[in-house]
């Protein structure tokens, strides 16, 4: 019999990051995966801001730079008829030697520089994976068993009892746990177990995607290392992708007419249509797939031991580049409140907030991303077939469609749907009765709105990655953030009262500063109390009058209604 405080199914990137999470906290974990090296297809390729600031507290954004596109080269989105065609519109966006550096004219471009120490940062999975895998790895406690498979499992009231088969040797083995977290896909036989369903649209358009590896595709198209290339020719509707920005692309073909079979598709035929004369390639993969807008109805049993997170819980549309981003939102959320339970600091209350908290945002941003593909095929049907001619009727036609795909792009421009969301109605964030900031997909409105990401600002000169940040406070611990004027005395006695109320449940409170009522303007309020996982608590002018009451609902001490 094994024995493990959580067992993790799934080693994707959702997997990893819980279990790296709960490493980091000190609380052991297995993580059992089928596979035994990374995966080889890159089906997710973009880091939002807020998953590279969850990482950031790791220490592992430089490998993940390392690992992505080359850091001097500029991200941009193109738009073409045929890609070695007519370009139609472009958008571009900080390399991250940019991002890095930040320079004054950097910023000055780019807005979404002042929202997050971070940028959009693109990796495939299979380059991020492992990654993620050396640094669960790293942490005591975590145990990575690749090339096992999981069988089944058996839920009772003090935990878990799974069978999973080591492939290597054939041997099936009992694991025995106190959680279960399924981590394992769209197609979750944990969740089919539960009989958990998806609720939402389901299933959308069909895709293929063709992985393929060629050293001739930068210099045949012309447009140089971009991280997206869009099609717009009637035959040939789909999306070129950078993995590697050396050799290694993927196209993903879309399929406007569902009618229309992806069975038997040519894939030399396709990717030939698409960039609009021949070149060299090697296709290293196809994959069929669909969009979804898909959340589950629940993401957890009725016994409370077992967890859903990442693709498990919800399905998305690709377009925006949010789902395997909220799913490592997912795993850090359920990793604090996990190790904060079992290290008995929290009570039932803060288990239960993990679906309140996560199935909402889950819900919010698949919808956006299906609108955003809905956008995205409403534009591509109004193609007129003459958008790659040369001479008159191809300038009248590519003049009727640019303005279109303009209006359409501006869903790139997605900072405020990867930093704005915040917990509303959750049963471990004290509401204080304000009206709530906007939430716009498109800009951050930063925030100590309860239950909202605690805002970003710079704490010293050096406004570089090498700078530090207001989010570097958080992690590990409860923070109570105090405005530049609270250095005296006066609110000592305050401050002490919820020290003891942590204490009484071996919760070390963490107290800082803000250096400058600059500061203080963006955190709004002269108190601030924020979470593990950098989301604020409770705010305040006035420290609580009845501290214990205050903690004893943040750690989900309070009754289960």
């Amino acid at each position: 019999m094994i024995e493990t405080p959580v067992l993790i199914v799934g080693g994707g990137p959702v997997g990893l990051s819980l279990a790296g999470e709960l490493g980091w906290r000190g609380l052991p974990c297995t993580l059992l995966e089928t596979r035994t090296a990374p995966t080889e297809h890159p089906k997710a390729t973009l880091l939002g801001a807020r998953s590279m600031e969850y990482f950031r507290r790791w220490g592992i954004t430089d490998d993940i730079y390392r690992a992505a596109l080359p850091p001097e080269v500029n991200y941009f989105i193109t738009f073409s008829s045929r890609l070695a065609g007519h370009e139609l519109y472009r958008i571009t966006s900080p390399s991250i030697r940019q991002t890095i550096e930040r320079p004054p004219e950097v910023m000055a471009r780019w807005r979404e520089l002042q929202w997050s120490p971070f940028y959009k940062t693109q990796i495939g999975q299979q380059a991020l994976e492992p990654v993620l895998w050396r640094f669960a790895q790293s942490q005591s406690g975590v145990s990575l068993r690749h090339g096992w498979r999981f069988e089944s499992f058996e839920e009772d009231d003090s935990g878990i009892t799974s069978i999973a088969t080591d492939l290597a040797s054939g041997a099936s083995h009992r694991i025995r746990s106190r959680w279960l977290v399924a981590c394992d896909g769209g197609t979750s036989s944990i969740r089919r177990t539960l009989g958990i369903r998806y609720n939402g649209r389901g299933k959308m358009r069909a895709n293929v995607s063709f992985y393929f590896r060629s050293k001739e595709f930068l210099a045949i198209h012309g447009k140089g290392l971009g991280n997206l290339y869009f099609v717009f020719a009637p035959d040939s509707f789909g999306v070129f992708t950078a993995i590697d920005g050396n050799e290694l692309w993927s196209f993903q073909y879309y399929f406007l007419d569902h009618s229309k079979s992806t069975e038997a598709i040519d894939a030399r035929d396709v990717l030939t249509r698409a960039v609009g004369r021949p070149f060299s390639f090697e296709i290293c993969a196809s994959t069929q797939w669909h969009h979804h807008q898909s959340v589950a109805r629940q993401w957890r049993s009725e016994g409370g031991r077992v967890f859903l997170a990442g693709d498990s819980a919800h399905l998305f549309v690709p377009t925006g580049g949010v789902g395997m981003n909220t799913g490592i939102g997912d795993a850090m959320d359920l990793g604090w409140k996990l190790a904060a339970f079992e290290a008995g600091q929290a009570g039932e209350r803060l288990l239960d907030s993990y679906e309140i908290e996560r199935k909402p945002i889950a819900v919010r941003n698949s919808v956006v991303s299906a609108n955003n593909s809905d956008k995205i095929d409403m534009v591509m049907d109004e193609v007129p077939p003459e958008i790659d001619e040369d001479g008159p009727t191809g300038e009248a036609a590519r003049a009727r469609i640019i303005p279109r795909i303009r209006w359409m792009s501006r869903q790139f421009n997605s900072a405020g749907l990867h930093l704005g969301y915040r917990y509303i109605d959750s049963p471990v964030v004290a509401a204080d009765g304000s009206p709530e900031p906007p939430d716009d997909p498109a800009q951050v409105v930063p925030s100590t709105w309860p239950g909202s990401r605690a805002p970003h600002a710079w704490l010293t000169a050096d406004q570089s990655l090498r700078g530090a940040s207001t989010l570097d406070w958080f992690g590990r611990d409860w923070v109570l953030v105090g405005a530049s004027d609270t250095t005296g005395d006066t609110a000592a006695p305050a401050r002490a009262a919820i020290d003891a109320a942590y204490r009484v449940h071996a919760v070390e409170l963490r107290h800082h500063t803000l250096p400058s009522p600059a500061h203080d303007r963006l955190y709004e309020r002269r108190w601030v109390l924020v979470r593990p996982d950098g989301h604020v608590a409770w705010r305040g002018d006035a420290l609580p009058e009845s501290a214990r009451s205050l903690i004893e609902q943040v750690l989900g001490h309070s009754p289960r209604h």
